[in-house]
């Protein structure tokens, strides 16, 4: 059993250090020792209003104001692809690639041509998603010279942003505690079932914790789209 420390990305980046009042003033801040797994700010490409856990407390937390999307793109003037609603006719752990998409009316595997229609009426060029369990947007364009997103455009993107490993700053923050780091941890060695998908570490995904079956897409605030999870067998 692997009980070693999760691999975390690590770049250059001021959020991964703490803020100076956590250092003594009496040392100098360039010699001053700051123990490497120190937790820093929050991180900068946090959406705003973000709070890991859940309840009273991430109700109370408050929240930055967030531009409304452009007309052309308000989730309030689009609507949703049938299967795009209804949480009974998709089956995609979102821990997996896109590939393992199932469409339940289809009777068969998804082939191509099941997802070029477009996610929305009239068609749009841009959806941006968010997620309670998620620090992150995910920003959903077309894919090479599509004129509008497509239902293989959604999916691709979702498992894809999800598939992305964090930064060292995403696990070491001020905002995660002991605890948290654990529960992402422990959601790591879950997922992973050999020894190759340990060593790609933490990912974007198991911020979901077990709520990682996709449920459809719902409407909104400020023009964006919020996307709907469920938990899954394993």
């Amino acid at each position: 059993m692997w009980n070693a420390r999760p691999p975390i990305q690590t770049f250059p980046s001021t959020s991964s250090y703490p803020p100076a009042s956590a250092v003594s003033m009496t040392r100098s801040l360039s010699t001053a020792y700051v123990p490497p797994d120190w937790p820093g700010e929050r991180p900068r490409t946090w959406r705003h209003g973000f709070k890991f856990k859940s309840g009273i407390s991430s109700l109370l937390f408050r929240r930055k104001s967030v531009s409304r999307l452009a007309d052309a793109t308000d989730s309030a003037r689009l609507r949703l692809d049938p299967i795009l609603r209804d949480d009974k006719d998709v089956i995609l752990d979102l821990r997996r690639s896109q590939h393992s998409l199932v469409i339940r009316e289809l009777g068969r595997p998804v082939v191509a041509n099941d997802l070029m229609g477009p996610c929305t009426n009239p068609p749009t060029v841009f959806m941006r998603l968010y997620h309670t369990r998620l620090p992150w947007y995910i920003d959903v364009v077309p894919s090479g010279n599509g004129s509008y997103v497509t239902l293989g455009d959604l999916f691709m993107n979702i498992c894809q942003s999800l598939a992305r490993p964090i930064h060292h700053e995403d696990y070491y923050n001020d905002e995660l505690d002991a605890d948290d780091r654990e529960e992402l941890k422990q959601t790591w060695h879950k997922r992973c079932s050999s020894k190759k998908e340990l060593m790609e570490g933490v990912k974007q995904v198991d911020f979901l914790r077990e709520k990682y079956m996709f449920l459809g897409l719902t409407r909104g605030k400020n023009g964006m789209w919020q996307l709907s999870t469920g938990k899954g067998c394993s």
